[in-house]
């Protein structure tokens, strides 16, 4: 019997969650050869604490149902152990599940898991903080700190937040270290990304490799106005790579140094951190479930 742990985060993403839970209990089935276990989030944080509980118990899998931010905490929990990682993508942008192909459809996400097909994918560090999708400073990380006390999500509040907020955003200065090489820049905004989106299909790091055991730096030097149409629309069309306005590095770890505390986000969740930023890779930290080779047109 396979032991298998869904966590829920009840008010991520969309609301029929229900639905989702009693299709999942009714496949997931002893008579499948399950030993199912469901558990409903209760605050931040939770989703990391039970999903390590369950790995200490000998879990196989254990399965995040929400976000960006319930993915986090949960595969975090399973960093460099024999746990699987399921995702069940029912979050704003789901930027991690649609880089690894996972479907958006629930019940098609649950296919996946059964198939257990595996792919060791990397983390990355931030001093102490891990994250898999994208991590950012700048004007990124101010939009991630407002969306997330917005009373509605998705991707029309996230636009109509950058243009409220483009218009009176000051670019920050920073040193970024790369292999003994110092650049400076008075930046827009930094990405950094384990993966190649920020959600919603908007590809920040088109070319990003979750398994090579690299960052992707992206550094946006400066948004013209007159720019922001068609760099809006590079990153849907994955053409954002080839701008003028954007500065591109690909390395295994960096230090960023800027004038004070400021926000950092990490997978959709902002906090408040140092001058000193320090950037790693832990590579092949997670055993994540994903699409086999014949799956890869489903959906997104």
């Amino acid at each position: 019997m396979k032991k298998i742990a869904f966590i829920v985060n009840p008010i991520s993403g969309i609301s029929h969650k229900e639905v989702i839970l009693l299709y999942l209990k009714s496949v997931f089935t002893a008579e499948n050869g399950y030993d199912a276990l469901f558990y409903k989030t209760e605050c931040v944080g939770d989703a990391y604490v039970k999903a390590l509980n369950f790995s200490d118990k000998g879990y196989d899998i254990v399965v995040a149902i929400g976000g960006d931010g319930t993915v986090n905490e949960v595969a975090r929990a399973l960093v460099n152990r024999r746990t699987k990682l399921g995702i069940i993508p029912v979050g704003s942008g789901n930027g991690l599940a649609r880089h690894l192909k996972i479907p958006i459809s629930y019940q098609k996400a649950a296919e996946v898991i059964m198939k257990e097909n595996v792919q060791k994918i990397d983390a990355g560090k931030i001093n102490d903080q891990i994250f898999f999708c994208t991590a950012g400073l700048g004007f990124e990380a101010v939009i991630g700190d407002r969306f997330n006390s917005a009373p509605t999500r998705g991707l029309i509040t996230y636009m109509e937040f950058c243009a409220k907020e483009y218009v009176k955003y000051n670019r920050e200065v920073y040193d970024i270290e790369i292999a003994g090489n110092i650049y400076h820049y008075k930046a827009f905004l930094i990405t950094l990304a384990n993966s190649s989106q920020w959600g919603n299909n908007a590809f920040i790091a088109p070319d990003a490799n979750i398994s090579d055991g690299m960052i992707d730096v992206a550094v946006w030097k400066r948004a013209p106005l007159v720019s922001m149409p068609l760099l809006t629309m590079g990153l849907f069309l994955k053409t954002i790579r080839y701008s003028e306005y954007i500065d591109r590095f690909r390395c295994k770890e960096l230090k960023i140094t800027r004038s004070g505390n400021g926000l950092i986000q990490f997978d959709g969740e902002s906090k408040m951190m140092g001058s000193q930023i320090n950037v790693s890779v832990l590579s092949h930290a997670v055993n994540a479930i994903v699409p086999t080779a014949s799956c890869y047109d489903l959906p997104q």
